[in-house]
C-alpha cells in the first residue's frame, strides 16, 4: 500500500471529480434505468465509490483503501447470496464507512488552507455521501420494520429480485435538505428520530461548512489583478 503515500494535488483533485461524478450517477441518473437494473447497478457504483472515497484522502489513504475492501466484499456477499443476515451487515458496513468519510472529508476541507475546486468537490462530496448514509439508515430501518415510514406500496410486499434503494435515496435526501414534501412520513417513534437527525445533520454540516469555506476564502491572500 505505499504506492498510496504520495499523492500528487492533481491526482487528489482527479480522484475527487470522479467521485462526484459516480455519486451524482448514483443518485440521479440510476432511478431513470429499468427497475429490474438498480440491484447491480447500485452494486457495481457503491464498489467504485468506496474505493474512490479513499483515493481522494490526503491522509490514511491505505488504511481507509483496505476498510474499502472489506466492505466490498461484504456487499458482494449479501448480493450474491441474498442472506438478511448479511444484508444487514453490509447495511451497517457501508452506513459505517460513509460516515467515516463523511468525517475525513470534513477533517481534510478544515486542514486546507485556501478555497479551491478540490475543497469544494470535497465538500459537495462529502454532503451527498451523508446523504446517502442517511438513505441507506432508512433502508435498515424499513427492512427490520416495514411499517416505519409510509412507503405504501413497499409495506405490502417486497420483490426480493428488485432494489428500492431509489426510494430510500428520495427520501433521504429530502429529509437531509429539510424539504419535506409529506408524501413519505415517519411513522414510529424511532423513525421519527432518525428524520430529525437527519434534517438536523443536514442543516449543520450545510452551516458549517460554508462558514469554514467563507473563512478561508476571506482569510487567504488576495492576488493582484
Amino acid at each position: 500500500m505505499n504506492i498510496f503515500s504520495n499523492v500528487s494535488g492533481k491526482f487528489l483533485t482527479a480522484s475527487n471529480s470522479l467521485l462526484l461524478l459516480l455519486v451524482v450517477f448514483t443518485i440521479f441518473i440510476i432511478p431513470f434505468f429499468p427497475v429490474e437494473l438498480h440491484r447491480i447497478f447500485y452494486s457495481i457504483c457503491f464498489t467504485f465509490i468506496f474505493l474512490l472515497s479513499a483515493l481522494a484522502l490526503s491522509k490514511d489513504r491505505s488504511r481507509v483503501f483496505q476498510i474499502a475492501l472489506i466492505v466490498i466484499t461484504v456487499e458482494w456477499l449479501s448480493q450474491l447470496l441474498n442472506l438478511s443476515i448479511l444484508i444487514t451487515i453490509s447495511s451497517l458496513t457501508n452506513i459505517v464507512f460513509f460516515d467515516l468519510i463523511v468525517i475525513l472529508f470534513i477533517l481534510q476541507i478544515a486542514r486546507a488552507k485556501t478555497v479551491t475546486p478540490r475543497v469544494i468537490m470535497e465538500s459537495i462530496n462529502g454532503y451527498l455521501m451523508l446523504g446517502m448514509s442517511f438513505s441507506i439508515l432508512i433502508a435498515l430501518i424499513c427492512m427490520i420494520d416495514p411499517n416505519a415510514f409510509s412507503f405504501k406500496h413497499l409495506s405490502e410486499t417486497m420483490d426480493p429480485t428488485l432494489s428500492y434503494v431509489s426510494n430510500y435515496i428520495y427520501f433521504g435526501f429530502v429529509t437531509l435538505s429539510t424539504l419535506g414534501y409529506g408524501d413519505i412520513v415517519p411513522l414510529t417513534p424511532a423513525a421519527r428520530s432518525l428524520a430529525i437527525f437527519t434534517s438536523i445533520t443536514g442543516q449543520m454540516y450545510v452551516a458549517i461548512i460554508i462558514a469554514a469555506l467563507v473563512s478561508k476564502y476571506l482569510s487567504q491572500p488576495k492576488k493582484n489583478n
